[in-house]
């Protein structure tokens, strides 16, 4: 995960360029299956958006009333396919891209609290804390908070759900083990 403030679509490219140069790096590009989510409608929870309104999705804050480590995103006017494409990265587990599977079209408001860390970082691991790599933490957060994924169902009525489907990978094809001496 890259750190606050840092922009991925900048760095990436000039992460591989510094890799082709230093440590001759060559790769290329294939389609292949990966796990990761889908957002997907169970009972939607939530408001109608007026068109007019400006769209926006920020996050802030979350009220005082929340358990310790919460965040709150606020959403205004957002499709479905904008917000699935905003959570990725915004919490542990969620790292690569989000698709819209729901069916829902226009935009719409509503605001998420969840806890920014995962149920074990808090403190000591509870029961079904552990799972398979990339699979949704299945314990609730021993602080009262919810994790991004049972705020998704509970708050707004979407699930999000695992699946396998093609996505674009980088195969490395050739890396030297030192650098060179630029």
């Amino acid at each position: 995960m890259i750190g606050p403030g840092l922009d991925p679509e900048l760095l990436e490219p000039l992460m591989r360029s510094l890799l082709a140069d230093r440590f001759k790096l060559t790769y290329h590009m294939e389609e292949r299956p990966v796990s990761a989510y889908s957002l997907a409608a169970a009972k939607p929870k939530m408001k109608k958006a007026d068109p007019d309104s400006r769209i926006f999705c920020k996050q802030e804050r979350a009220p005082a009333s929340a358990p310790s480590g919460s965040m709150m995103l606020i959403c205004q006017n957002i499709t479905m396919a904008l917000f699935a494409e905003r959570l990725r990265n915004l919490a542990p587990g969620i790292s690569t891209p989000v698709r819209d599977a729901t069916g829902i079209e226009g935009g719409w408001d509503f605001s998420l609290v969840f806890s920014r860390f995962p149920p074990n970082m808090k403190g000591a691991p509870g029961p079904g804390d552990a799972g398979p790599p990339g699979a949704a933490p299945s314990a609730s957060d021993p602080s009262g908070g919810y994790t991004i994924f049972e705020a998704i169902e509970k708050q707004l009525g979407l699930k999000l759900e695992m699946q396998k489907r093609p996505m674009p990978v980088v195969v490395i094809d050739h890396l030297e083990q030192k650098p060179t001496d630029d």
